[in-house]
């Protein structure tokens, strides 16, 4: 196991607007805000959503796309969306995951992918810290796990 202690720097908040990819509009407020090391939540729902789940076994990620159908819900809730930030080659890179719920209860969640669009709003508090948490890559895992 690893640990370090970070000091908190700032909390910053943004609305997501309907049609925006939430993924990408979390890494947009990680650049303009240069964060280099910090967690976030993620409420609000979304039209379209794109989640996937790793398999260590294939050290690789089986994705899953949603979309609203007849039998469907109209969209689904975020109930939960929860990530980190970290750095990997001088690159931030946003980690996350995120669990949604449709109008008759039924639950999906994973992986956070780009395709999941928001819809009507999504709320986002980042905690932003000072210093630089980073990754590096794990080629026993095929994935970038903190270095810490």
């Amino acid at each position: 196991m690893g640990s370090c202690s970070l000091p908190l720097k700032e909390i910053v908040v943004a609305r997501f607007e309907a049609g925006e990819d939430l993924l990408l509009s979390i890494k947009q407020v990680v650049a303009d805000y240069d964060v280099k090391a910090g967690m976030f939540t993620v409420i609000g729902a979304v039209d379209k959503a794109h989640y996937g789940f790793y398999i260590p076994k294939e050290k690789a990620y089986t994705t899953h796309v949603w979309e609203p159908s007849r039998q469907s819900s109209p969209a689904l809730e975020i109930l939960n969306c929860t990530g980190n930030v970290a750095i990997l080659d001088n690159e931030p890179i946003v980690h996350a995951h995120i669990i949604l719920s449709g109008v008759k209860g039924e639950m999906l969640g994973g992986h956070l992918m780009e395709g999941c669009r928001v819809n009507p709003t999504g709320e986002l508090t980042l905690i932003k810290a000072e210093g630089v948490l980073q990754r590096k890559h794990n080629d026993a895992f095929n994935l970038a796990l903190l270095s810490i």
